[in-house]
């Protein structure tokens, strides 16, 4: 088995809010550039709200949509987990990006067929996992398969809590932003079901009152 090494990777306030704050995209998406992935893991309702931000109105698909696309092998495959079938009509947009190698859905038997038939008419590659989602086969497969050695996660708060419940987190990389969310906040960490032990890797200030925080994920107490 090919080792491997998974990052989570979040924006964040001061007391941990994922939402009701301004993110620093440019400094956001220079310390995931930074990583050098070789694969970014992506829960999709992320990307759905992504999309939302980024292009709220959807394009069309074009012929060269259903054709995989040829890009520079260091470039990150980007991994779905999608069993809902919620990125239909969607994917081609996150696809044309072109630091993105391609996309990886991962679906389960109990995702309709027709999201199935939807991704191979496009040529996206997939993988069918049983619910609920086996991460760490999941990432296990990645290593083997797409010889994934450094795995990370641009995501939401249920997906980064599953892998980190399931002990398969090796390192959390935190920007820190200077405001309290407070009452309204969204947690990153709040569905972490036991304490976890860190051991802080970095500490570095970003510019205007942002700090990258890193740590290595220790063992679960």
């Amino acid at each position: 088995m090919n080792k491997r090494k998974v990052i989570i990777h979040s924006s964040v306030s001061l007391d941990g809010s994922l939402l009701g704050f301004e993110v620093d995209m440019n400094t956001h998406y220079g310390i995931v550039g930074s990583y050098k992935a070789d694969v970014h893991l992506i829960g999709s309702n992320t990307a759905r709200e992504g999309l939302k931000m980024f292009c709220p109105e959807i394009p069309p698909e074009e012929d060269g949509d259903f054709i995989r696309p040829e890009r520079d092998r260091k470039l990150p495959l980007w991994v779905i987990p999608d069993t809902r079938g919620q990125m239909r009509g969607l994917l081609h947009v996150l696809r044309r990006f072109e630091l993105c190698r391609d996309i990886l859905v991962i679906i389960s038997r109990d995702t309709p067929p027709q999201y199935a038939d939807y991704l191979r008419e496009r040529d996206y590659g997939f993988r069918v996992a049983d619910q609920p989602v086996d991460y760490g086969g999941i990432i296990d497969f990645l290593a083997a398969e797409y010889k994934a050695k450094k795995i990370l996660t641009d995501t939401g708060k249920i997906l980064n809590c599953i892998l980190l419940n399931r002990g398969l987190v090796d390192e959390i990389s935190l920007l820190v932003h200077p405001v309290i969310v407070g009452g309204k906040q969204y947690p990153l960490l709040g569905e972490v079901a036991d304490n976890i032990s860190l051991s802080l890797v970095k500490n570095e200030s970003m510019g205007g009152d942002k700090v990258w925080l890193v740590y290595r994920v220790v063992k679960k107490v």
